[in-house]
């Protein structure tokens, strides 16, 4: 898709969830102040074990201890591999601990399962804004304003959305989870690839 297309439908789909928040009159609310356990839990068909997982998981990450989370998260879903909010609270559990590759396999992976899931796209759309992938990430807000249920919710939407609007316009910080991703990491990674490329072509080279 050329730049120019893309760029008109990122505008457009942002007028549009723009239109959208304004017509059901929503105040912003910050993302960060909603807890974990704010996640809705339809567990009616899910084994005790894996609810005992899940909720040990919340704890652990309402704790700040992300890693420790996602084990529990996992453990719930070798249990019931279809429990969707279990995908989403391990996909915020990576993203705390900026493992983002499994982080967008699991949200993506809870909205296949139930696509009325609002925090599967909304975490989605969070998570893609915070990659640079703002095309994505407007698509996934656009489902998860169609998903939202609550006036909490919408007023989610559109303070990411706000956020993202920023960050374009002023080329401010990216939307934050609780905890920032490692930029460290991802230099160094950056930084040993260009060295081994270096040094393999000098040998080639000599």
């Amino acid at each position: 898709m050329a730049t120019a297309t893309r760029f008109r439908f990122r505008k457009n789909t942002e007028r549009e969830l723009i239109a959208r928040i304004e017509a059901a009159e929503v105040e912003v609310l910050d993302p960060r102040s909603v807890s974990p356990n704010a996640l809705v839990k339809r567990e009616s068909q899910v084994p005790v074990q894996a609810r005992c997982s899940f909720n040990e998981g919340l704890e652990l990450l309402d704790s700040g201890e992300p890693r420790m989370a996602a084990c529990s998260f996992e453990k719930a879903l070798e249990i019931a591999p279809y429990f969707a909010d279990a995908h989403v609270a391990v996909g915020i559990a990576y993203a705390m601990d900026s493992r983002v590759y499994p982080a967008m396999d699991h949200l993506e992976k809870a909205a296949e399962i139930e696509p009325d899931n609002f925090f599967a796209h909304f975490k989605l759309g969070q998570l893609c804004f915070k990659l640079r992938v703002p095309q994505k990430g407007y698509a996934a807000l656009t489902k998860a304003l169609d998903c939202a249920t609550s006036r909490d919710e919408k007023r989610l939407v559109a303070q990411l959305l706000k956020e993202e609007k920023q960050r374009e316009n002023n080329g401010i910080a990216r939307p934050t989870w609780n905890r920032p991703f490692s930029k460290s990491g991802i230099y160094i990674a950056i930084a040993m690839g260009v060295l081994a490329t270096f040094m393999l072509l000098f040998h080639i080279g000599g």
